[in-house]
């Protein structure tokens, strides 16, 4: 057999094979597809093994009315609505979806889910087993968003907004979000990773429903898997000084009886954990870049750089207290959200028992020492 003939068999060959495996087994088309984009969890009660799952697609057709036989859930008055809400009773998330399943006509599809919504009644155990499940599960996205609400998780995903409300929820901080302040974001990876790594602890944005929104609350603090406290959106703010994360945002600054503003433009942290005889030294060195938005005169003169440096004290003192105290708040709940116990175990591999037996306790002895540094590089007068 010459080459080329062989060549010319081989290709046939080739030709063949394709022809036979043009074909997809598993071929389905996108119309048939929904997909899951908020996932809520509430605790049922007197059913300690149960969950009640909220599953929320988006309703592409926008009907003007909902059917109560596909357990759909949405506004009253036969009001349309953009998404579908699927209301199930299950022990765990696969098999709710597989439940709500049966009460549509589509395919659900998981890889773009938005926001996954806790409530804080939620057992340790609870909270645990739906986390790894949802990390378990290979065809979820990660990158979903995690809340927390007081109310429940239903509510959230019934909030009349305009848009679906897990679309809503990841809306807030998604394609990173220019101002950053008054939250404290966390996706679903990251709330796994800091749940499960040892010396740091989970934190979330605590939500509720408003009357056309979905309104910021504080942060959720956790100790593993377990609801430890909270703070308010004030409080928040300081947290992401001590972290670093605060950035375009601007603020008033107390100064005796009158106050001035600041934008803040950019903030950088250096954390150091410092071992002594008399027990840990946990230090915190804040530095903010800032603009001055406002003065005490009002920009009815230019200011001198005494000026300038006094509004940079006031500031500096001002952030000082309000991070010692918020770092203070965490030390009370034995929640280490900033990772401390994480940086001192990549320094100190050997200790690694200790700090996870020991780090909550350690944490919440440990002495803090917190110092800002402020630069504000405009003068913020008109003249």
């Amino acid at each position: 057999m010459t080459i080329r003939r062989a060549r010319w068999l081989l290709a046939a060959q080739a030709a063949a094979l394709l022809f036979l495996a043009s074909g997809c087994g598993d071929y389905q088309k996108i119309n048939d597809r929904s997909q899951i984009i908020g996932i809520g969890v509430d605790p049922v009660p007197d059913k300690p093994d149960m969950l009640a799952f909220t599953l929320q697609v988006p309703n592409l057709e926008v009907t003007t009315s909902q059917s109560p036989g596909l357990g759909t859930g949405g506004r009253q008055g036969g009001e349309a609505v953009p998404y579908k809400n699927f209301y199930v009773e299950a022990t765990s998330v696969q098999s709710a979806i597989s439940r709500a399943q049966t009460m549509y006509d589509k395919a659900f599809f998981l890889g773009n889910l938005e926001a996954v919504v806790f409530q804080t009644g939620l057992s340790e155990r609870d909270l645990t087993r739906v986390t790894e499940q949802l990390m378990r599960d290979e065809t979820i996205d990660k990158l979903a968003y995690v809340v927390a609400t007081r109310d429940s998780a239903r509510s959230v995903l019934e909030a009349r907004t305009n848009a679906p409300p897990a679309t809503t929820i990841e809306a807030m901080w998604y394609n990173d979000m220019p101002q950053r302040g008054y939250s404290a974001p966390e996706k679903l990876w990251q709330f796994w990773r800091d749940a499960e790594l040892i010396g740091r602890e989970p934190h979330v944005p605590l939500v509720e429903a408003a009357d056309d929104s979905i309104r910021i609350e504080g942060t959720e603090l956790y100790f593993g898997y377990q609801p430890v406290g909270w703070l308010t959106p004030d409080d928040t703010v300081f947290y992401n000084f001590l972290t670093g994360q605060v950035r375009a945002i601007s603020i008033s600054i107390p100064d005796g009886d009158r106050s001035f503003d600041i934008r803040v433009v950019r903030t950088r942290i250096h954390l150091r954990e410092i071992p002594t005889p008399q027990g840990m030294v946990l230090c915190d060195d804040i530095h903010i870049r800032a603009n001055l938005n406002s003065t005490e005169t009002m920009a009815q003169r230019p200011l001198t750089n005494r000026e300038v440096e006094r509004y940079e004290d006031v500031v500096e003192r001002y952030v000082q207290d309000n991070c010692s105290r918020v770092l203070r708040a965490l030390q009370s709940v034995q929640a280490d959200t900033i990772g401390f116990g994480y940086r001192y175990l990549i320094r100190h591999p050997e200790r690694i028992y200790e700090i996870r037996d020991h780090w909550g306790d350690a944490f919440g002895r440990a002495r803090i020492h917190v110092t800002v540094t402020c630069r504000i590089s405009r003068e913020g007068n008109l003249l």
